[in-house]
């Protein structure tokens, strides 16, 4: 466990750093932070749909692509200064823990990933309790921003031509909770053609595994 104890950065309690007087908040390694409520998640999506309609979808995925790529660079950066190795010459194992401590440390949610799916070309994701999770576009469950985020961060360190795609979301009863999968563009079309039919999660990962 006390091998584990450098990989928990970001649910360290000492991890947030207040600054009182300039009423800041930065992270252990210098990063200035800001907390943000449901409240305003929810305001935020309700103006872009009332400025832009249908296009919101594809707003808060944009929106989540960005952040979820600039969360990658702010993370390795700030990793590799605190391991005192880069981040990339970390073990798959160490990695994992990592990431997930990344996401609940920033209140993201609980992330789990399969990343034994990666010998087959492709990675399978849960997010539990995600901020996005009850707060979305009218008459759409799809956890839009969050499949920008996931496919932004990821892209960071895999490389371009992976697109993220929800294959399950709680809020519409599936069992298996809210699920994504990471896969290659052109493996995208036969993703959406399972979800269109509703098969669930666990037999696409079956599908794209060749199984």
């Amino acid at each position: 466990m006390d091998s584990l104890r450098p990989l928990r950065y970001f649910s360290s309690p000492s991890f947030v750093r207040t600054d009182v007087s300039a009423g800041t908040l930065r992270s252990q390694g210098g990063t200035r932070l800001v907390g943000i409520s449901e409240d305003f998640l929810r305001g935020f999506v309700m103006a872009c749909e009332h400025e832009t309609g249908p296009a919101t979808v594809l707003i808060l995925r944009r929106c989540g692509q960005f952040y979820g790529a600039g969360l990658a660079r702010r993370t390795e950066a700030e990793l590799s200064a605190h391991l005192g190795r880069a981040l990339r010459d970390c073990t798959m194992n160490e990695f994992q823990v990592l990431v997930e401590d990344l996401w609940n440390g920033f209140g993201l949610g609980q992330l789990q990933t399969d990343w034994s799916c990666g010998q087959s070309g492709f990675l399978a994701l849960k997010l539990n309790h995600g901020p996005m999770q009850d707060i979305g576009p009218k008459g759409h469950l799809s956890d839009d921003m969050f499949a920008g985020v996931l496919e932004g961060f990821f892209c960071h360190f895999a490389g371009d031509g992976l697109t993220c795609i929800q294959t399950g979301d709680l809020r519409m009863g599936d069992r298996e909770g809210t699920t994504f999968v990471l896969v290659p563009m052109e493996s995208a079309q036969s993703v959406h053609q399972l979800i269109s039919t509703r098969v669930p999660h666990s037999k696409i990962v079956q599908q794209l595994r060749g199984e």
